[in-house]
């Protein structure tokens, strides 16, 4: 009989999509995106004009990694309409990642 070796692995980054309500549906737009480095959050965002190209979760989710982690060589301000968003992101990513104690907000 094979013996079963449980690892306990630690979660380094989670994501949640942006959603905007448009003609009776849910439309994905952007994406939220937290990482744990050390004992910080680094917080990162994406966000598309869906009346200008559409949303692909992939690329969302690498946009909103590299500016969590500083990578983007542009500097964008985050949207108003994501504020506060962010910001009830920011203290779910607290809740999840226990060990952290500083939490990074994008500007």
């Amino acid at each position: 009989m094979s013996e079963v070796i449980k690892e306990k692995t630690h979660q380094t980054e989670i994501f949640e999509y942006i959603k905007r309500r448009k003609g009776g549906m849910n439309h994905k737009i952007g994406v939220k995106y937290a990482t744990v480095q050390g004992d910080a959050i680094k917080i990162g965002w994406s966000k598309c004009n869906i009346s200008l190209d559409p949303f692909i979760p992939a690329d969302g989710i690498s946009m909103a990694k590299a500016r969590a982690l500083g990578e983007l060589c542009v500097h964008t301000p985050t949207p108003e309409c994501i504020k506060e968003d962010l910001r009830r992101f920011g203290a779910r990513a607290l809740r999840y990642f226990k060990n952290a104690t500083k939490l990074e907000l994008p500007v």
